[in-house]
């Protein structure tokens, strides 16, 4: 159980005031923020947190190119950390009350996140901004448990530092729904929908100030202990449409010639 002491907690506070500037996962900036996942199991608890490493700048870059795809073996990737295993996290892990979600947040409005269907945009810039403060405050103490989770990281945006954390621990130090459901994005937004059953695939959002949001090219996919961010695959038309359009073409044929004929 992670009990943070006055000093750490006292780190995490400086940093959400300060645009989080040293920490792991960056917040605060159009091109550097970076995405990070949070995936919560409610029958062990626990919340598992990767920063992704993914910059703001490459998310918007990419955001109609679907030739851009990322993929992270969670396994492998948190092998190292002392504290933050996919691997301890995903042992008992249930599916049926497993989600997940991805959040980037920049500023003046402009974030990223897991959605529905269909997204709808803020009201005003006003509600947009504030929801970048409350993901700035909530991923905060995200990073202040990495940093506890992997002995010895330096506190610094060059690391994709991964951490577990209990419901049981001290309050908001980087659980899933603290400071207001992941869901409603922290509360900001009461139909974001952030998140995404594990197993299945979660439209990606880019939220502009007060612009309709826009649909990224691409899909984030959680299932086993792969997270992939990419386009999805094309749909093959069945057979029967292929046998009907040739049989149709075939038909055409035939009305062409006999109306040469006649």
């Amino acid at each position: 159980m992670k009990q943070f002491s006055k000093s750490l907690l006292a780190v995490a506070l400086l940093a959400a005031t300060t645009g989080a500037a040293n920490a792991s996962i960056a917040t605060g900036s159009i091109t550097l923020s970076e995405a990070y996942l949070s995936v919560y199991d409610s029958s062990q608890a626990l919340t598992f947190t990767l920063d992704l490493g993914l910059t703001f700048g490459d998310l918007v870059g990419n955001l109609n190119n679907d030739t851009f795809s990322k993929s992270y073996d969670l396994t492998a990737l948190t092998a190292g950390s002392t504290g933050g295993k996919w691997s301890t996290f995903a042992a008992n892990l249930n599916a049926a009350t497993t989600v997940y979600g991805v959040v980037a947040t920049a500023t003046s409005g402009k974030l990223f996140a897991t959605g529905p269907e269909s997204a709808t945009k803020f009201a005003s810039l006003t509600l947009a901004s504030g929801v970048n403060s409350k993901l700035a405050n909530h991923i905060s103490p995200v990073n202040t448990a990495a940093l506890a989770d992997n002995a010895g990281a330096a506190n610094s945006t060059a690391l994709n530092l991964s951490a577990i954390i209990s419901d049981a621990d001290t309050a908001n130090t980087g659980q899933h729904n603290q400071l207001g459901s992941f869901a409603t994005l922290n509360g900001g937004k009461s139909d974001a929908a952030a998140d995404i059953q594990y197993g299945q695939a979660g439209n990606f959002y880019y939220y502009e100030g007060v612009k309709i949001p826009a649909l990224a090219a691409q899909q984030w996919t959680l299932s086993g202990n792969t997270l992939t961010y990419a386009a999805p695959a094309a749909v093959p038309l069945p057979a029967a449409v292929w046998m009907f359009g040739a049989g149709l073409m075939g038909v055409l044929g035939l009305t062409r010639r006999k109306n040469t004929a006649v």
